[in-house]
């Protein structure tokens, strides 16, 4: 789920799920390849954001594996994160 606001411009994934039984498997780093690609192609696209609420399963060190950086900042109980497009 994509928030995809060209007026703002600000692009956040909401969320990226993907079954237990097919986690591992690639298509997590697929999907954020081409939604990377996408966002990439938006109005003055320069970063796209996500957010995960930190515990055990957090999706955090796939997201840091994917290139995504921690901003310091939370939004709720939801620590943010920051993919800068400008590569």
């Amino acid at each position: 789920m994509l928030s995809d606001d060209p007026d703002a411009p600000e692009y956040f994934l909401w969320r990226l799920m993907i079954g237990a039984d097919y986690q591992g498997m690639g298509f997590g780093r697929r999907a954020i390849a081409l939604l990377v690609e996408y966002v990439r192609a938006r109005p003055a696209a320069r970063e796209l954001l996500v957010s995960y609420h930190p515990g055990p399963h957090s999706p955090r060190d796939f997201y840091l594996k994917q290139g995504f950086r921690d901003t310091g900042r939370t939004d709720e109980d939801e620590v943010v994160l920051t993919l800068p497009l400008d590569g």
